[in-house]
């Protein structure tokens, strides 16, 4: 166990920023992958179902990959591309009255990446289709093995639910079963944590989304880094658990993140022997943070010291569950 203690001698809250565009409740994919993959979107398109129910699949499906995603969704593109995404096809199915919905399958290289980007911006799961779902509005999204799926009604409809959910379990009955959530998830104690808080990604763009940080990538994040991250209450603090490539990368996150505390305004590093913290001496928001191995575990905007240690070492005392 290694690690540097901050102690703050001013602490300034910052507002994550806005990013417009993924919502399962909109019709506009959420991710593009950081590895390229074999392209199998003709496989899937031969194992989606002709028919589901009084659903007809329709002729040529549309299939775009990591370098043409941009030609489909103009601006989301990047999340997907900030996973292992490799492709994506878009199928249609139609009825005899002239009703359509568009599916679209999203191959995302990974199980654990097809969770990611269900994860990303989620305000809601429920169970019985795929490995998790949420519906909002006339848009319906599931993950399952390494495939993301969303459903969308093409007409207003003052109830879709029906229609979208069966669909969506035509489809899932369909698709390769299966499905784990990555293993560093379990880093995050469940209690007190935000409901649907918790999220899964790589890179510090997806951090700045979720809660930013900083404009430089003061954690060293990258494609290879996988990141669990939660929001816990009481207030609004954030657990952060980052696996790097090796520990030399995870010593030079650790060192980089307190010089980031130093210039925003925490007092310069000590030695405390439990592995780092961080306080705040004007009362409004402490950090706590250490390196274990490959992993840095960071807490942010705690309301107490004791609070953010605490947060800390629930989590810490995880790590020895996942591998690596």
């Amino acid at each position: 166990m290694s690690g540097t203690t901050y102690r703050p001698v001013l602490s300034r809250p910052v507002q994550a920023r806005a990013f417009l565009g993924l919502l399962c409740g909109a019709l506009v994919p959420l991710v593009s992958g950081c590895g390229a993959s074999d392209s199998d979107g003709g496989n899937v398109a031969m194992l989606l179902p002709e028919t589901i129910g009084d659903w007809v699949k329709q002729p040529d499906p549309v299939i775009y990959d990591r370098e043409t995603i941009f030609d489909y969704i103009n601006g989301a593109g990047e999340v997907y591309r900030s996973y292992a995404f490799s492709q994506v096809l878009v199928e249609r199915y139609e009825t005899q009255a002239g009703l359509g919905v568009t599916v679209e399958v999203f191959d995302m290289g990974t199980s654990e990446d097809a969770f990611g980007v269900f994860s990303y911006a989620r305000e809601d799961e429920e169970s019985g289709i795929g490995s998790g779902f949420e519906r909002k509005g006339s848009v319906l999204c599931f993950w399952q093995g390494r495939h993301y799926v969303c459903v969308a009604a093409e007409q207003r409809d003052e109830n879709p639910g029906e229609v979208l959910g069966e669909v969506a379990a035509g489809i899932s009955g369909a698709l390769p079963q299966g499905g784990a959530r990555p293993a560093l998830m379990s880093a995050l104690p469940e209690e007190n944590r935000v409901p649907f808080s918790d999220r899964y990604f790589h890179t510090h763009q997806s951090l700045n989304y979720h809660r930013y940080l900083a404009r430089e990538n003061v954690l060293r994040l990258s494609p290879e880094t996988d990141v669990a991250l939660a929001r816990y209450q009481p207030g609004s603090t954030y657990l952060l658990v980052a696996k790097y490539e090796d520990e030399g990368v995870a010593s030079e996150a650790l060192s980089s993140f307190g010089d980031h505390l130093i210039q925003v305004g925490f007092a310069a590093p000590g030695a405390h022997e439990d592995g780092g913290e961080a306080s705040s001496t004007d009362g409004e928001v402490w950090a706590s943070a250490s390196r274990h191995g490959r992993f840095v575990v960071a807490v942010l905007d705690a309301d107490s010291e004791e609070a953010a240690d605490r947060l800390r070492l629930d989590a810490v005392a995880k790590l020895d569950q996942i591998p690596g």
